[in-house]
C-alpha cells in the first residue's frame, strides 16, 4: 500500500498500521512527501530510478546508493509502480477522460499512470464522450480501467 501518512492524530492513538508494523505483520518505509510523489511519477513515466538530495545524511540514507554530485549527497531513488491505482474524479466522460476537483489533482493523475489497474470513483454523472473540453482533461482515459459513480446520497466530500 502506498500512502502518504501513516501516523496517528494524537500520540495516544495507535493505528493500525502502527499495530501491524509492531507486530511484524507488515513493512514500512519512511519516504518525504515530495520524494514519494516523484517515485510515482518516475513509476508512471518508466524512469529507472532517480537521485534526490532529499534525505541525504539522515536515517532515510540507511541502506540506499548515494553519490555525491558537484559537491552535494544525493541518495538513489526507485520508482513505485502498483498493481492497482482507487482514485476519485470531480468528472469523468464515457472514454475515461477525468477532470479533477481541488486535492484530487494532487496525486491522482500520477497514481493513475503508475498502476497497472486504475480504478476510478466518480462524484458526477459520467457524461458522453465529447462532452468534455480536451483542455479541461486533467488525465486521459488511456490511463483509466474501470469508473464507478457515486450515488449522490453517498457522496461524502
Amino acid at each position: 500500500m502506498v500512502c502518504s501518512i501513516t501516523a496517528a492524530t494524537h500520540p495516544s492513538r495507535v493505528t493500525p498500521f502502527v499495530r501491524l508494523y509492531n507486530a511484524g505483520a507488515i513493512d514500512g518505509e519512511l519516504v518525504p512527501q515530495g520524494t514519494l510523489a516523484e517515485r510515482i511519477r518516475a513509476g508512471g513515466a518508466g524512469i529507472g530510478g532517480f537521485y534526490t538530495p532529499t534525505g541525504a545524511g539522515t536515517e532515510i540514507a540507511a541502506g540506499k546508493e548515494s553519490r555525491e554530485i558537484s559537491g552535494r549527497s544525493y541518495l538513489l531513488e526507485y520508482p513505485l509502480v502498483a498493481d492497482y491505482a482507487f482514485i476519485r474524479a470531480w468528472q469523468a466522460d464515457a472514454f475515461g477522460n477525468l477532470r479533477f476537483r481541488m486535492a484530487q489533482r494532487n496525486f491522482n493523475p500520477i497514481m493513475a499512470m503508475a498502476a497497472r489497474v486504475t480504478l476510478v470513483e466518480v462524484e458526477n454523472a459520467v457524461v458522453p464522450i465529447g462532452t468534455l473540453d480536451p483542455d479541461d482533461i486533467h488525465l486521459p482515459g488511456v490511463y483509466v480501467d474501470r469508473i464507478v459513480e457515486i450515488p449522490s446520497e453517498n457522496l461524502f466530500i
